[in-house]
């Protein structure tokens, strides 16, 4: 049965592909009746397209969007039934597929099969510093309701409905949505993208910071989709953006004229990836290894190695150096730190990261003429960094220049009226 199913898919009968699922899981409903529900919804959505796609409603880029996510969800309902162990699923997936019953898919990206249908022939924790500026937003309720997510994951990510002058590119949010929770299950990571749908609300760092606060979300993404088809996308996570004046951590930009499929693919795999990295997550070395292909050395062939990047290009080079780092393979880590200082001199962020990955292999040399290099940077000096540098250096034997950065560290403090509490200890 699951071999005619994916002969059916391969040759583009979707619909008796989706006919013959749904009716071997209603023979097993009892023992797969989450499955069930989810591949009625997937039968149910897939029909609505075809009849808007006979009334001439929808665009090419629709339709196609359309099978793709049949495709998906068909071949993601017979992975789970080839590797299931029992009739009863785990807690977190059998929540994960109520939540593609109530109208929500991820999927796994088949990638051969679209293919074939539709073409022709650390132990190092990267910097976190707050922002004092960040923390002066005022933080109130957001003027709608929270967006419901699945109260078993790990990470949350709530993703607002695009800005768009063509009504075709109305579907780019969804799909995004549909990239980044096939990427976490692809890569067994319980995290949840949500689309927070028709709110008349401007969304900024302001209400953005009220969500986190109050709707359990961690991470607040929105943005625009221009005529070309480029898009902006800006985001906000506690944990990401540490310093304002870092576009890399606030906005990411993708010019792939006339493709915003190929832009929402890679925009998917860059914070996909930050995510599995933060969180530690099995992983987060692949996803960071393939964001970095597709995005930076894609680029490298029509951009200049003295060109700054662009801000989609940092934080892919930046997300794969930390995954290195945070799996202590500090080589690479350091090799794509460097990559980064090549291009921009004053990215502030990866030059910390830099510092403490050097202390870590003992090149405390390197590393101090980093630091101060960085200091000399930074028009207001960053207690964090300079507490923790200052720790790492004295786990290395340097007390002096250790207990000297941690005097600085305290002086900051002081000068700035920081609170304490700040500088944590590991």
């Amino acid at each position: 049965m699951k071999t005619e199913i994916k002969e059916l898919v391969a040759e583009g009968k979707l619909d008796e592909a989706l006919d013959r699922l749904v009716a071997y899981l209603e023979s097993q409903i009892d023992q797969f009746s989450p499955l069930y529900r989810a591949a009625r919804v997937a039968q149910s959505e897939f029909n609505q397209s075809k009849e808007k796609e006979l009334q001439g409603i929808l665009s090419e880029d629709q339709i196609r969007l359309s099978n793709n996510l049949a495709i998906n969800r068909i071949l993601e309902i017979l992975e789970q039934l080839e590797r299931r162990p029992s009739p009863t699923p785990s807690t977190a997936m059998r929540n994960k597929w109520l939540w593609y019953a109530a109208g929500g898919a991820g999927a796994v990206l088949a990638v051969f099969f679209i293919w074939k249908v539709f073409t022709p022939n650390q132990n190092v924790e990267p910097e976190q510093p707050l922002t004092p500026t960040d923390s002066t937003l005022v933080v109130e309720k957001p003027p709608f309701p929270c967006p419901s997510f699945d109260e078993e994951a790990e990470y949350s990510i709530a993703i607002f409905n695009f800005t768009t002058l063509d009504p075709k590119d109305s579907i780019a949010d969804k799909f995004l949505v549909e990239e980044i929770d096939a990427i976490f299950l692809r890569n067994r990571f319980n995290g949840d993208a949500t689309l927070v749908e028709k709110i008349n609300v401007s969304v900024d760092a302001a209400v953005a910071k009220s969500m986190i606060k109050n709707c359990r979300a961690k991470m607040i993404i929105w943005g625009r989709v221009f005529e070309t088809h480029e898009i902006d996308l800006n985001f906000y996570a506690p944990s990401i953006n540490n310093e304002q004046q870092d576009a890399l951590d606030s906005e990411l930009q993708f010019r792939e004229q006339g493709n915003f499929q190929a832009s929402i693919k890679q925009a998917a795999l860059i914070i996909a990836s930050r995510v599995l990295v933060m969180n530690k997550a099995s992983g987060a070395v692949a996803v960071s290894e393939e964001a970095y292909e597709k995005t930076v050395k894609k680029s490298t062939t029509t951009t200049s190695a003295k060109t700054k990047p662009k801000s989609s290009e940092s934080m892919a080079t930046m997300t794969l150096a930390n995954a290195h780092a945070s799996r202590k393979d500090y080589k690479k880590s350091i090799q794509y730190y460097d990559e980064l200082l090549r291009k921009n001199t004053k990215d502030t962020v990866a030059r910390k990261n830099l510092a403490i990955v050097q202390i870590k292999v003992n090149d405390v040399a390197s590393a101090t003429k980093t630091i101060d290099t960085l200091r000399q940077y930074k028009k207001v000096e960053d207690p964090v960094f300079l507490d923790k540098a200052g720790d790492a250096l004295q786990e290395k034997g340097w007390t002096r220049k250790g207990a000297e950065l941690k005097r600085d560290a305290k002086q900051a403090i002081q000068d700035q009226k920081v609170v304490p509490k700040i500088l944590p200890k590991e």
